[in-house]
């Protein structure tokens, strides 16, 4: 199988289990916050703006719908009142961990 049709399969693989994700920005945007998120050190929206996924207004107006749509929360920080925290919420978390669960499995060769 080639780079692109595997590639290509991958992204429909990703539309199939995680529809809830319009974007390859939305995807990376709950990629890096669920990452950061799990290291300990949730991300702002200055700090996901730092990581450069897209242009400034964009990533506001997705973060914005993933936001509305429950699949991103925000929360205020218990140590400064001020900066609002972005997560993940606990039903994307599980469909997250399902769909690395599928694909460790698909890449392995066995059935989910």
């Amino acid at each position: 199988m080639t780079a692109f049709k595997k590639l290509k399969t991958i992204r429909e693989f990703e539309k199939a289990r995680m529809p809830h994700l319009r974007s390859h920005e939305d995807f990376d945007i709950v990629i890096e916050v669920g990452y950061h998120e799990e290291i300990g050190n949730p991300l702002t929206l200055k700090c996901l703006l730092l990581l450069d996924i897209t242009s400034t207004s964009t990533t506001q107006r997705r973060v914005h719908a993933l936001v509305d749509a429950g699949i991103l929360t925000r929360t205020r920080s218990t140590s400064d009142r001020r900066s609002v925290l972005l997560g993940v919420s606990s039903q994307t978390r599980k469909l997250a961990d399902r769909y690395v669960q599928i694909m460790h499995s698909h890449s392995s060769g066995k059935k989910a």
